[in-house]
């Protein structure tokens, strides 16, 4: 399933249709931001002040069906529905980079919201901030971020990383988001030389990306809520007696 755009302008005839504009704008705007599958809603004027330029971004198809059926039996739509649109529909993915300068806060936002505490969000936070958040890859579309996956160092020798914690926004959930963000991380790590990753999770989830609880059978979970899964890109057995976790997993388990 395919995340959605729009892209376009809105085009006033007379006077009287940018005022209609100007007048219904503002509670369209808000209404929309409210709805769940929206990610991002922007309508800008142009430098042709009968022009708008109009950029909408949803989480599905039907999050975008959702939108135009309210819009329809909206003042908005009432006000406006002779003005002339010139839009652009488009399915699309996200882009799944590595965290840059100024990600931080959305980073903290997404885990926060994802697990309905900050516990997530402040040990990544605090990863960060003492160095030691090896690799943090997000998702996003335009100006939405959609999900996260951080990465830290297990102390020891072979090379073994980390997975923990991934989310994802609740409305890209079952949309192939996390799948393609944690494909992509992997990948990464693999390009970095890890030779291992840990999840302290064994949801069926990361089966799909080669993770099997054999290969961390020998490891000790950093919690007794969860057994450990990991993906072992060597050819030999992982021994769990040559790693420790990262002091960080002992606080928030």
């Amino acid at each position: 399933m395919a995340l959605v755009t729009l892209k376009g302008r809105l085009i006033c005839a007379s006077a009287e249709q940018r005022r209609a504009v100007l007048r219904a704008l503002p509670e369209h705007m808000r209404a929309t931001l409210r709805e769940p599958g929206c990610l991002y809603f922007d309508v800008t004027q142009s430098a042709d002040p009968m022009i708008w330029e109009v950029c909408e971004g949803f989480a599905s198809e039907a999050a975008f069906d959702a939108h135009q059926s309210r819009t329809r039996d909206s003042a908005w739509f009432a006000q406006t529905r002779d003005i002339a649109r010139d839009y652009v529909k488009s399915s699309a993915r996200a882009e799944i980079t590595t965290e840059a300068e100024g990600d931080a806060k959305a980073i903290y936002l997404l885990h926060r919201d994802g697990f309905g505490r900050e516990d997530e969000a402040k040990f990544v936070d605090d990863l960060r901030a003492a160095g030691d958040l090896v690799l943090s890859v997000v998702a996003r579309l335009g100006r939405a971020y959609l999900g996260h996956v951080a990465f830290t160092p297990m102390i020891g020798a072979p090379k073994v990383w980390a997975l923990a914690p991934v989310v994802v926004r609740d409305s890209c959930r079952n949309q192939g988001v996390g799948t393609a963000l944690v494909e992509a991380a992997l990948e990464i790590a693999r390009e970095k030389g890890v030779d291992a990753i840990l999840s302290p999770s064994e949801q069926p989830f990361f089966k799909r990306f080669g993770f099997t609880l054999e290969d961390a059978a020998s490891y000790r979970s950093p919690s007794v809520k969860t057994r450990l899964i990991a993906r072992n890109f060597r050819t030999t057995p992982l021994n769990g007696r040559d790693h420790s976790w990262h002091p960080a997993f002992e606080r928030l388990a």
